[in-house]
């Protein structure tokens, strides 16, 4: 008889800033189950410009069709190459929703992170519409920390579906904003 018993998998990374682990399948898996929940039906990946997402899935309301596809990767220092993949795919068809799905990590880093350089990974994340999302398989939870769905239907099973980056950054970073807005002026 075997005695052994498998330990639990450790999930939350040692260090000094706090993040999970999850590997991409069950990241994707999570990501795929919080879609069918609101609906979606998924659908086999294909390229869309010059980008292949990890995930497709598409949603008929009324007389129209709701596409939304992602990118899944395991931590931050993946994410600009995500999200510069994402963006790719949103300039060859505006109409399909594209999300970002990451493991929790530190909101601290996260701020760092989107404020970088007076906000610029915030705000090219805005402007292009892309969403990111935190997904935690071992809760069955998402949180869509930037950006929000066109679908409201879709909103409604995000979990803390209230909590938005868009607060934080126009209470914290008021000057972020006006100097973007100048910025804007100055252009025309």
């Amino acid at each position: 008889m075997n005695d052994k018993v498998e330990a639990p998998k450790q999930r939350v990374s040692e260090g000094e800033f706090r993040h999970y682990v999850f590997g991409l399948s069950e990241l994707r898996v999570e990501a795929e189950q919080l879609l069918k929940r609101a609906g979606y039906d998924l659908k086999p990946s294909k390229f869309i410009g010059l980008v292949e997402p990890d995930f497709r899935a598409k949603r008929k309301v009324g007389n129209s069709v709701l596409e939304l596809v992602g990118m899944v990767r395991e931590n931050m220092d993946q994410a600009l190459e995500a999200l510069t993949k994402l963006a790719a795919i949103k300039a060859a068809n505006r109409d399909i929703e594209c999300a970002l799905v990451l493991p929790p990590i530190n909101e601290y880093v996260l701020i760092e992170w989107l404020t970088e350089a007076k906000g610029r990974w915030y705000f090219g994340t805005k402007d292009c519409k892309l969403m990111i999302w935190f997904c935690n398989p071992d809760n069955h939870t998402t949180i869509c920390v930037v950006g929000s769905p066109a679908d409201r239907e879709m909103v409604k099973h995000f979990y803390m579906s209230q909590m938005s980056f868009d607060e934080y950054i126009s209470v914290r970073h008021q000057d972020f904003i006006r100097d973007r807005i100048l910025a804007e002026e100055e252009e025309d």
